[in-house]
């Protein structure tokens, strides 16, 4: 009964231990600090370009801060959809500074800003660093809300000393809309590159770009290397106005005429531009540069591809009076304003470039493969050992009671393997997966996408390091449901000092993925050195890899086809030899090419090697390609590392995905004469009239949404035929589906009218090459009666190279 009380005791004494420790640990330490004074900074927030910023895209935020009162050091901390941006302020005693910074692309940005039952806080004051915890309190209603127009709005920007004389542009149609004419100070325009992301076209007319700071000029040019279109006209001196943007114009001015009127727009309007004493500069044109329209022997237009976008230069004064009544604006500026821009927020399925790696990035092996039906096999086999060990092995040597023992040691030894096998990803360092899609051009300058993800070996934080040029930024760019809304102090935090960028995940989940997504800034990469060569049916040539990253799958892919290289070591050249079956391969490819090499990408969170390369590819197609550059394309595999990562200060184990992607020029032989024939699938869609909803050709699908009207679609020759003087044979085209009354027409060039065609597989041989190809360009006209899906049609040339 003694021994008795003595065991209850000590278990009395045991619990009450566990409930003072617990006890302990749930006291909350929090501490509020509250300001001494009030109204001591005032701070003014301005967001967009010159106060608009378009749905789904990134824009620029200037925050104006002035202190009353005595010095203040301190962090203000931003809530985004992501997280938390922080922003170091160290601001003098009766002094204003501004900070500038771009906010990247986010999904429902706009669901910040006044309204019913508004209870969170976007903005954060701390004095000293947000982890002390020493909040000051602030005006509760500043927000980032910039007017966001619709994300189907083109967004012109025009930076002139005369912006009146541009005002023409806001009536002319894009897609069936009058574009949003946004006029741009010195001041509106961001240190940022990632700032003028709302912008689909950037007008520059009469205007010193060289009084820009150095900071903002550089800013321009990288956005036109990641995508952006130049517009700007010419006058005396543009060298010196363009600052450092000079060096990427397509013509140097050396001479000028003066004209009467302009009839080299008689493609797209009858009537020349009647404009007394009109100066037209005459100058080089660069060997990358391509004339689009001229007058006589004079360009007009000369359009040049910077990286992923372009700068179109007009050979005159764009702010001339003449054109405000020119009929021929809308044909002209569509052209320009539609350019190559690929959407380069969102594409066809509501998902960033850089999430779309995101969510392929985030499997990891040990999370994605170890599912129920091994553990069913782990358990049988386990049943399996133990019945013939209990029963006839113990049972024979007469050692039954062995059983108490063998039994826990064999679930021990399971346990263990299991955890091994389940839970190798946690030991030893932090592990990371690494992918991206860089896009190169033949010099390899270049720029792309990229994502990051850890893995958490328990819960706590984790702080993932990166160089700051990589701005890395939250993977998780949606706003969840109310109920799945992270609150402000869960929210990841964004941080960046010196060359070194943070992103510091709190609360993170036992054994849990997190991923940052990574902008790969505009620099050279190294690239392929080709000579490829296609004659007697085949491609022949070399490849030579001039990066510094060793590759283990090079393939040249074209339209829906592909043909593979193999590896390529640093430094190593290979030739290429293989025949040509496909009628696609000598233009740009398609999504299908993607599939064709390594199937479907497959469920997210379960992807193979080969479905994450799919994913890789597909993405690289659809975001990342050249559009206006209709040519096949080099892409490489590489597993090599191309930048350090930390974690929590400490080097991570990384496993690494990257894909390189490169125009490939393909050269036809002086003398050969033999047929060539090729299949153009996707062309570019303009409107004549009607309105387009969704342009799925954007990314390679063969379709657009669009209302009653008629629409017209120009198909290019590829690079390889139009470099050469081909001669059109033979024109065939496929028409899909006439569903919704649509009705197909082809122009004629040498009539100026368009041919009805009614057969759905029609073929055109009579004097095709002057009838049908006009400006190594085939156009076709569809119209419909209803709203609806329109597929476009295949179209198939054939004929000879002249010598």
């Amino acid at each position: 009964m003694e021994a008795r009380g003595k065991t209850m005791k000590r278990h009395i004494i045991i619990v009450g231990l566990f409930v003072l420790i617990f006890t302990l640990l749930g006291i909350d330490y929090t501490y509020t600090a509250h300001a001494d004074e009030q109204d001591r900074l005032e701070i003014k927030v301005e967001a967009g370009l010159n106060g608009k910023a378009k749905r789904s895209e990134g824009f620029p935020v200037t925050l104006t801060i002035t202190n009353k009162q005595e010095e203040f050091t301190g962090d203000l901390v931003v809530t985004l959809p992501a997280g938390n941006k922080v922003i170091p302020i160290d601001i003098a005693t009766g002094t204003t500074k501004s900070i500038s910074f771009a906010l990247p692309a986010m999904q429902e940005m706009n669901r910040f800003g006044p309204r019913p039952n508004q209870n969170s806080q976007q903005f954060h004051l701390y004095a000293g660093d947000w982890e002390d915890g020493h909040e000051v309190p602030i005006d509760t209603s500043l927000e980032v809300t910039p007017t966001y127009l619709p994300p189907n709005k083109l967004v012109i920007g025009v930076l002139s000393d005369r912006p009146d004389s541009l005002n023409y542009l806001k009536l002319t149609s894009f897609y069936g809309n009058n574009p949003e004419v946004i006029t741009l100070e010195a001041s509106d325009i961001p240190e940022d590159s990632g700032g003028l992301d709302a912008l689909d076209l950037l007008v520059i007319n009469d205007y010193s770009v060289a009084e820009l700071p150095e900071q903002k000029q550089e800013a321009i040019k990288n956005w036109v290397r990641n995508g952006g279109s130049i517009a700007t006209g010419s006058e005396p001196g543009l060298k010196q106005q363009l600052g450092t943007l000079a060096d990427i114009l397509p013509v140097t001015i050396t001479g000028k005429k003066t004209v009467q009127k302009i009839q080299g727009f008689k493609d797209l309007y009858k009537k020349p531009i009647q404009a007394n004493n009109l100066e037209l500069f005459k100058g080089k044109i660069d060997k990358d540069a391509a004339v689009i329209y001229k007058d006589g022997s004079i360009p007009l237009v000369v359009e040049k591809n910077i990286g992923k976008g372009d700068i179109t230069q007009f050979t005159f004064d764009i702010g001339h009076p003449a054109l405000a009544d020119w009929k021929g604006n809308d044909p002209l500026w569509q052209q320009i304003g539609d350019g190559n821009r690929q959407n380069p927020g969102m594409n066809s399925r509501n998902v960033y470039p850089g999430e779309d790696l995101g969510n392929i990035v985030r499997t990891f092996q040990s999370l994605a493969n170890f599912n129920v039906s091994t553990l069913v096999l782990v358990f049988a086999a386990y049943l399996l050992v133990i019945l013939p060990v209990l029963y006839f092995v113990l049972k024979r040597m007469d050692k039954r009671e062995w059983a108490w023992i063998v039994i826990p040691v064999l679930a021990i030894v399971s346990s263990v393997g299991l955890y091994t096998v389940g839970a190798k990803d946690r030991g030893g360092a932090v592990k990371t997966n690494l992918m991206s899609v860089i896009s190169v051009n033949e010099q390899g300058l270049g720029s792309g996408e990229g994502a990051i993800a850890l893995l958490s070996k328990g819960s706590g934080s984790y702080t993932l390091s990166v160089n700051n040029a990589f701005d890395p930024f939250p993977g998780e760019r949606r706003f969840r449901a109310p109920s799945q809304q992270q609150s402000y102090s869960d929210l990841p935090m964004i941080e960046a000092s010196g060359n070194k960028a943070t992103v510091q995940f709190r609360n993170v989940e036992f054994w849990s993925p997190r991923s940052v997504e990574v902008e790969y800034p505009v620099k050279k990469y190294g690239q392929f050195a080709s000579n490829l060569t296609h004659g007697n049916g085949e491609i022949s040539g070399k490849i030579t890899n001039n990066f510094d990253y060793d590759f283990q799958e090079i393939y040249l892919i074209s339209g829906n086809d592909y043909h593979k290289i193999g590896g390529l070591a640093a430094g190593e050249t290979k030739k290429v030899n293989f025949d040509v079956k496909n009628k696609t391969f000598f233009q740009k490819p398609t999504n299908q090419a993607a599939y064709q090499l390594f199937g479907r990408p497959g469920q997210l969170g379960q992807q193979s090697d080969e479905q994450k390369k799919a994913a890789l590819l597909s993405n690289a197609i659809r975001n990342y390609k050249d559009s206006s550059r209709n040519t096949p394309m080099i892409i490489g595999f590489t597993d090599e590392s191309l930048y350090p990562v930390t974690v929590n200060g400490d080097e991570t184990v990384q496993n690494n995905l990257h894909l390189f992607m490169q125009p490939a020029a393909i050269q036809l032989p002086e003398k050969d004469t033999s047929s060539l024939t090729s299949e153009i699938n996707v062309p570019k869609v303009s409107v004549e009239s009607g309105q387009i909803y969704h342009n799925g050709t954007r990314q390679g699908e063969q379709f657009f949404e669009a209302s009653s009207g008629s629409y017209l679609l120009t198909y290019d020759l590829p690079e390889t035929l139009s470099d050469r003087s081909f001669q059109l044979n033979e024109l065939r085209i496929n028409i899909k589906s006439r569903r919704n009354g649509l009705t197909f027409s082809l122009y004629n060039a040498k009539n100026d009218s368009y041919d009805t065609v009614d057969q759905n597989v029609a073929s055109f041989n009579q004097k095709a090459d002057k009838k049908y190809l006009h400006n190594n360009q085939i156009v076709l006209k569809v119209s419909s009666s209803a709203d609806g899906p329109i597929e476009v049609p295949a179209v198939t040339v054939e004929g000879v190279i002249n010598p």
